[in-house]
Formats: C-alpha cells, sequence, structure tokens
C-alpha cells in the first residue's frame, strides 16, 4: 500500500543486475517516480532523502517484496545472487526536465528473504546521472 511519500511512484519491476564496480549480481527492485525525488540544493533536502529511505525500507520488508525477490534470484541460477538493491529513480525527459536523479539502498538477501539495510555511507555520485544517491 502506498503511503503520501510513494503514491506517486509506479508499481516495482524486479530483476537480477551485475555491478562490475564489485563483481557481483543482486537481485534489484527498481521504482521509477514521474516526479523529482528531492532538490540536492534546498536546506531539508535531508529531511526529503530521509523520507524517501524511510519508504525505501518500508517497501524492502513488505511480504510481497520478498516473494518477487526470491522469484527474481532463481533467474539465471548460475548467476547466483549475493544482495539486494532496492532503486528509485527519476529520469529526465525532454529539454525541459529536471535533472536525472537516483536513490540506491542496499540490503541483505539470503535468496529469500531481503535481511538489514547494509549502509553505504549517503555516497553522492555524478556518474550514472545528475544526482546519485547511495545510501
Amino acid at each position: 500500500m502506498a503511503t503520501h511519500v510513494s503514491d506517486h511512484w509506479h508499481p516495482p519491476q524486479f530483476s537480477k543486475i551485475y555491478d562490475p564496480r564489485d563483481g557481483k549480481t543482486r537481485v534489484a527492485m527498481l521504482i521509477t517516480s514521474p516526479e523529482p525525488l528531492f532538490n540536492p540544493d534546498a536546506l531539508e533536502a535531508s529531511a526529503q532523502i530521509n523520507a524517501l529511505s524511510a519508504e525505501l525500507d518500508r517497501l524492502a520488508h513488505c511480504k510481497w517484496t520478498n516473494q518477487e525477490a526470491a522469484s527474481a534470484a532463481a533467474l539465471f541460477p548460475a548467476h547466483p545472487s549475493t544482495g539486494f538493491v532496492a532503486i528509485l529513480e527519476h529520469g529526465s525527459n525532454g529539454a525541459y526536465a529536471t535533472q536525472a536523479q537516483q536513490i540506491k539502498a542496499y540490503y541483505a538477501f539470503d535468496g529469500d528473504h531481503i535481511g538489514a539495510f547494509e549502509p553505504r555511507g549517503m555516497v553522492m555520485h555524478e556518474d550514472d546521472c545528475d544526482c546519485c544517491l547511495t545510501l
């Protein structure tokens, strides 16, 4: 069930992704938002990010999410999953759109259940998109 934070988000899609930076394959939950996620220059950016992070964590621990993640983990058995990543993104469309934004949250995953959040230090990247934050 959506909250006021996630009310306009598109339904999650699940798949496996390979991360060439660390050589690991993870189950990914990709959620897109038609609206910008946060304003990185605003004074309340930290509060906006905290609300998004809490909503991603809530969604990551839903029973339905665990079932979908387990199904995705069964894909391509030659490449076992070593974790779970929730990715929330807003992509810019057209000349007048806002910056592309992305938030990633990593979790432990045993192939059946999504475990604890694995913090990555609130790192801001600008290589993958205009504004990419890894929680």
